[in-house]
């Protein structure tokens, strides 16, 4: 919520205050490291751990080898909420997932799987034209989302290998009110993007 703050811990807590600091909630048993917390649409908790899965509204989702459609990697470091009130999850090892309701509970579907450093993901974010930003250990992959739920091949991929990026490990995305994407990388600094025109050839 816009008048709260959530944080997660290392040492699997869960705080929860409010704009002048004060404590409104706190719990310190979870087993792992919280890495995300966000609020979907309908008002449910999703919480990601780095070792065991992803929580929603009470429910601990975790890979299961004879399942497709479960989560893609146990250690979860972003929960993404789009525009139009999807739930994207990046997995550090299982790429990209979107989750999907199914009747009481959720499934999973994969994207950014095809090597070892595309498949870990630390940060999601939506720029102003509703275009989805992913950071990665392989640089940066940008796509309309519509697009992508209908083919996975259709993005657009930016790394330092091709000498658009200071780094190939993204830390954080960040969209300003301006519009401007920050870039953040793993010891090379940042780059500001303005996202317009040709997302194909982005400066």
């Amino acid at each position: 919520n816009d008048d709260e703050m959530w944080i997660g811990t290392r040492k699997g807590g869960l705080y929860v205050y409010d704009m002048q600091f004060n404590l409104k909630y706190s719990r310190k048993d979870y087993h792992s490291n919280i890495y995300a917390v966000t609020r979907d649409g309908e008002g449910k908790v999703w919480m990601g751990s780095r070792g065991d899965g992803l929580y929603i509204d009470g429910v601990w989702y975790r890979p299961d080898a004879s399942d497709p459609e479960s989560i893609g990697n146990k250690n979860i470091f972003c929960v993404y909420k789009d525009s139009k009130d999807r739930m994207w999850v990046g997995t550090f090892g299982g790429g990209l997932d979107l989750a999907i309701k199914d009747g009481n509970r959720y499934k999973f579907r994969h994207f950014f799987n095809d090597n070892y450093n595309q498949r870990q993901i630390r940060t999601i974010c939506e720029d102003r034209n509703g275009w989805i930003w992913v950071g990665t250990s392989r640089g940066v992959y940008v796509f309309n989302p519509d697009e992508l739920i209908y083919d996975p091949s259709i993005y657009y991929h930016y790394s330092y290998l091709k000498g658009e990026l200071r780094s190939d490990e993204i830390k954080y995305l960040f969209s300003d009110s301006e519009g401007n994407m920050w870039i953040a990388t793993s010891g090379f600094g940042f780059s500001i993007c303005m996202p317009e025109g040709d997302y194909g050839s982005l400066k």
